[in-house]
């Protein structure tokens, strides 16, 4: 696992992208040997997660204030509506834009971290339509569409750290 943020003077934001990566590697090879879902679901959290975190990360590195009770983009989005840090900004015009994959992200882990009910979970074959043939959709976890936003949110995180990078004291 890699290091807290806030326990570091090298703050671990390129090593989170960097696990990142490499789980997603790991959940495409396991994903084209079969593995059981679960396991595939439990690589994709993951992901989300380094990749999440490193965006927490750089804002709570760019505040330079004590914001570690806070975990959440949103919340640090709101807290530092009235900074004018560069690096902010950056974060902000991709959290705020929703045809930006760091937008979906964002949604991705609220979704992950709320209630039980809002977990994806597949939902039954209505019998009213039972000659229609059931399509699977893209965009569901582990579908081609969701493969694929995780490639671009990796793409686009390590985007981010690198704009961002030229603000802040990352190795």
């Amino acid at each position: 696992m890699s290091r807290m943020v806030r326990e570091s003077q090298t703050s671990g934001l390129r090593e989170r992208h960097w696990f990142a990566q490499s789980l997603l590697k790991q959940l495409r090879q396991q994903q084209d040997g079969g593995a059981p879902r679960g396991g595939l679901l439990a690589l994709r959290g993951a992901v989300l997660f380094h990749l999440y975190s490193a965006l927490v990360g750089a804002v709570r590195q760019a505040s330079a204030t004590d914001l570690d009770d806070r975990l959440s983009l949103a919340v640090l989005n709101d807290t530092l509506a009235d900074s004018e840090r560069p690096e902010l900004a950056i974060l902000r015009s991709a959290l705020n834009d929703p045809a930006d994959v760091i937008h979906w992200l964002h949604r991705e882990i609220n979704a992950a971290c709320g209630a039980s009910g809002l977990a994806h979970r597949p939902a039954p074959r209505s019998e009213e339509a039972s000659l229609t043939f059931a399509v699977e959709d893209p965009n569901l976890p582990l579908a081609d569409g969701d493969m694929a936003r995780l490639d671009a949110a990796v793409q686009r995180v390590g985007v981010l750290l690198q704009e961002m990078a030229a603000y802040t004291e990352e190795w």
